[in-house]
């Protein structure tokens, strides 16, 4: 198959960042939004009599519930609305457990293109820990790695991390990434890495 010819900016590809980071900032306002409710509960269950200091407070509490609780829900909104279009989209032109599946080869992906970001240094007898700058700005780039599988193909999107370095570091990797590609996902053939713009792709072909 020709990558060419492949949707490379598909549904999925294009919006899965997008909607995991509204999955988390949504989850996040809605936890705290529920933590605020107990202490609001909390003031109002007291059998002190609350001052005015205390007064101030539970509102200025209860201000900050009622925000945080729209918030998340329009955010979760947001996000279920992503996913339901995906949803749709999967039923129409491929299955759901494609879908399902490449969510979560997403989350295998990035964790194998991790690196320890924390290094060791050895100075006057003593060793101290610092964070390895080149490591650390090329997990910021791999974090926005996707995968797409579909019944037909599976495409990789890697986010070139900044830096001649890092870069480097990924380039390295190519052919650990080929044989972690086919072991998770041993019915697709994947050919050589191929880099446009800021992005590497790899593309799998579904065996016959």
């Amino acid at each position: 198959m020709n990558s060419n010819k492949l949707n490379k900016k598909s549904y999925f590809l294009t919006y899965f960042s997008l909607a995991q980071f509204l999955l988390i900032i949504s989850s996040t306002a809605l936890l705290l939004s529920g933590v605020l409710f107990l202490i609001i509960a909390h003031f109002k269950t007291s059998s002190v009599t609350p001052s005015h200091f205390t007064l101030m407070i539970e509102a200025g509490v209860t201000l900050l519930y009622q925000g945080l609780g729209r918030f998340g829900l329009i955010t979760a909104s947001l996000f279920l609305g992503l996913l339901l279009i995906e949803v749709v989209i999967r039923l129409r032109h491929d299955n759901l457990m494609n879908l399902w599946r490449s969510i979560y080869l997403t989350i295998i992906l990035r964790r194998f293109l991790h690196q320890d970001e924390s290094s060791e240094n050895q100075k006057d007898d003593q060793k101290a820990q610092s964070v390895n700058p080149i490591h650390k700005s090329f997990n910021r780039a791999v974090r926005q790695t996707v995968i797409e599988l579909t019944d037909k193909h599976a495409i990789v999107c890697i986010k070139l991390p900044n830096g001649h370095q890092a870069q480097n570091i990924l380039n390295s990797m190519d052919e650990e990434i080929k044989y972690e590609l086919s072991d998770q996902v041993s019915q697709y053939y994947f050919s050589a890495p191929e880099r446009q713009e800021n992005k590497k792709w790899f593309i799998g072909t579904k065996r016959d």
